[in-house]
């Protein structure tokens, strides 16, 4: 299972933290987050010439990248680019002809209902059809984590939320965070990666099982 935790577009403490303590968690910019590049800082209007200059800015170390959204007519970053892993993130169960015109491998499921018109027993039911492997886009509650078996990769602001907006440590799913608000927020950041990071290997165990 392939596993992120997106970032700003910018390197920091933070993403060495990331890499510090688990190196097989992709985050930026190996983990391009087409949300991320348009909304966090800057909240760019014209979001496709800014995801392309990140990218193209970081294009020998990108190694999965969330396809922009709605943006149809950039399909040739596939062919340009067929070294990358692209997600293409599904929110109309009708475009799913595009995936398949296109080629694409991966599709993500975003995990607020509101931005598909899909559910969950839909989304597999389709990716079993057409033989395409499945990415949880932004998986957040702890408590819906059984599902995450059925996914080859996901991405997660759990740890970061949690730490800096929150002031918790987060711990595993159905356990309660701790409140650590006396706690540096990057020890508690990097607390929470090493708890992230053990369930995902808890996680990984029952996935190779599964596939």
């Amino acid at each position: 299972m392939i596993v992120a935790i997106p970032m700003d577009r910018k390197k920091d403490i933070k993403v060495d933290i990331i890499k510090e303590v688990d190196p097989t968690i992709l985050t930026f910019p190996e983990f391009l987050d087409n949300f991320y590049v348009r909304y966090i800082r800057y909240r760019d209007l014209n979001f496709r010439k800014k995801f392309l200059r990140v990218f193209q800015k970081y294009i020998n170390e990108v190694r999965v990248a969330i396809y922009p959204d709605y943006q149809y007519d950039l399909a040739w970053l596939l062919k340009k680019y067929s070294d990358k892993i692209w997600v293409f993130p599904l929110h109309k169960k009708e475009e799913i002809d595009f995936v398949v015109k296109h080629g694409f491998k991966w599709i993500g499921l975003p995990h607020r209902k509101k931005w598909r018109d899909y559910s969950i027993q839909e989304f597999i039911k389709i990716t079993s059809e057409y033989g395409l492997k499945r990415w949880w886009l932004g998986w957040w509650s702890s408590r819906k984590f059984q599902p995450l078996h059925l996914f080859h990769g996901l991405d997660t602001t759990l740890p970061y939320v949690c730490a800096f907006k929150y002031g918790l440590i987060w711990r595993a799913p159905r356990e309660k965070p701790r409140k650590a608000p006396k706690m540096n927020p990057l020890d508690r950041f990097r607390l929470n990666i090493e708890n992230f990071s053990k369930f995902v290997k808890s996680l990984n165990i029952s996935f190779t099982k599964w596939r």
